[in-house]
């Protein structure tokens, strides 16, 4: 099999330099040719050419779809720049992995679902939580019925932000589409979609000011067997992880260790549980299986589910459909926001900050 002509877009960013590790492995294993490096500002495009000299820098995607053809495009661009980008590759002809959040809202989302149909090609969206081995095997077990009915749950994900931003773009809702509900929100929906099926978001509540993105946000949902809170934050930390209440046994998920969970039926005591759920790590159609233990390793599968998705026709992890019904969970949570209560704060500044809130001032 010949290497895949690779294009990465958005050189600049943290997450590209997150993934390059892994594509420097790929390219080792001939699974990847990188052909094409693009950013609109060429010194950030020029730091991975020393790992991948026989790239051409490009400002622009455009440029780089039309020097020569390209078989996977990937995207790390800004968010509001995702289905631009996508668009363009899938017309000329190339796969698409992207970044998560897919596109910020879901008229690009459908666009894109569509526009990836029409041109026969394969769009995967950079969700590594779904190769967590722990979200996996529980998502079986409740499909199998292991928790009896009336399934409620809990998930906590918050700290102070710290990523290492390569622009204000995040900060902007017109370039991010949100705030914390555009970040962690879209892995822990998917992470939710996963485990229990299409979600109907019954309430919102956020910190967003006038003009600004939300640090904090809760929202109550319910699924087809299942009813809980999501609990989001970008400045304060929370008991992080996700848990899980039947009438048969109860789980806790952790999200840093992804390869353990602890589990008690009613009245019980708790006990931990491994976890063996395993993916390809080749292009081997009957190849070696691998379980990861962190989170690059979850990335490394992704490449290689996005690789077995154009050479071998496997379905992606999180194609343009899946991930289109996340960002309509959070479109929707964002249409019925309400101020989240902030009882710290004096009468007075509550009532102002409700008066601000981004709903309330639109």
């Amino acid at each position: 099999m010949k290497p895949i002509a690779l294009c990465i877009v958005g050189c600049g960013a943290v997450v590209a330099d997150l993934h390059m590790p892994v594509v420097e492995i790929l390219r080792r294993k001939g699974a990847v040719r990188v052909v094409a490096l693009v950013d609109n500002q060429k010194k950030n495009a020029a730091r991975f050419l020393k790992k991948f000299p026989g790239a051409t820098v490009f400002e622009k995607l455009s440029e780089a779809l039309a020097a020569e053809p390209i078989g996977l495009t990937f995207i790390a661009s800004p968010p509001g720049l995702h289905a631009e980008h996508a668009l363009a590759a899938l017309a000329s002809g190339s796969h698409v992995l992207v970044e998560k959040p897919m596109v910020t809202n879901s008229a690009d989302a459908q666009r894109l679902a569509e526009a990836t149909k029409a041109a026969g090609r394969i769009t995967a969206v950079g969700l590594p939580r779904r190769y967590y081995p722990h979200v996996a095997e529980v998502s079986d077990l409740i499909s199998k019925g292991d928790f009896g009915s009336n399934i409620t749950f809990r998930y906590r994900e918050g700290g102070t932000f710290g990523w290492p931003v390569a622009s204000d773009a995040v900060f902007k809702r017109e370039r991010s589409g949100g705030g914390v509900l555009m970040d962690k929100g879209v892995h822990a929906l998917d992470v939710l979609e996963q485990l229990f099926g299409d979600v109907r978001v019954l309430r919102c509540r956020d910190d967003a000011l006038r003009g600004g993105v939300e640090c904090g946000a809760t929202l109550d949902l319910k699924y087809p067997n299942a009813q809980g809170e999501l609990h989001l934050s970008w400045d304060q930390p929370l008991n992080n992880g996700i848990w899980i209440f039947g009438e048969k046994c109860e789980v806790y998920l952790g999200l840093d260790v992804i390869h353990t969970y602890r589990r008690r039926e009613p009245g019980g005591q708790w006990s931990v549980r491994a976890a063996r759920k395993a993916w390809p790590n080749s292009l081997q159609p009957n190849g070696p299986l691998k379980t990861p233990s962190d989170y690059y390793q979850c990335i490394a599968l992704q490449w290689w589910g996005a690789l077995r998705a154009i050479v071998l026709g496997e379905k992606p992890a999180v194609d343009a459909e899946r991930a289109g019904q996340v960002i309509k969970a959070i479109e929707t949570a964002y249409s019925k926001s309400e101020p989240m209560p902030l009882p710290w704060l004096t009468a007075i500044e509550q009532e102002n900050s409700v008066q601000s809130h981004w709903r309330t001032a639109a």
